[in-house]
């Protein structure tokens, strides 16, 4: 059986290194948590504030596509209301990585680092 994100403790969660302010060199950030859910969502998070209780990373929803930046705790949390397929899922065979080795972020990387000319 998969762990679920809404079990893992705040001792799980202080092992994701600190939230900073340097995301200038997007693709470079280390993914140290990847959770899923059986509606084809990702989130690969690098970082973490318990304070505010935000993550910094990358997310890739099928209607919205990929993204990055901030979410909460709480946004994560809230989606196991929906119902079980929406109950993110820790991948526990995870390895950190940069994010510009996890293969479905690398072109939304490249684009972000040197968007298209739509002149």
């Amino acid at each position: 059986m998969s762990r679920k994100f809404r079990d893992l403790t705040a001792s799980d969660l202080r092992k994701i290194p600190g939230l900073s302010e340097d995301h200038f060199c997007i693709g470079v950030e280390r993914i140290h948590l990847h959770l899923s859910n059986k509606k084809e969502m990702h989130w690969y998070l690098a970082e973490y504030g318990p304070i505010g209780k935000k993550f910094f990373g990358f997310y890739i929803e099928s209607i919205n596509g990929i993204s990055s930046g901030l979410c909460t705790l709480d946004e994560l949390l809230s989606l196991s209301r929906k119902g079980e397929d929406w109950e993110p899922v820790v991948d526990e065979s995870w390895k950190t990585v940069a994010a510009n080795e996890i293969p479905s972020l690398q072109g939304y990387i490249k684009m972000m680092i040197c968007p298209p000319d739509i002149t």
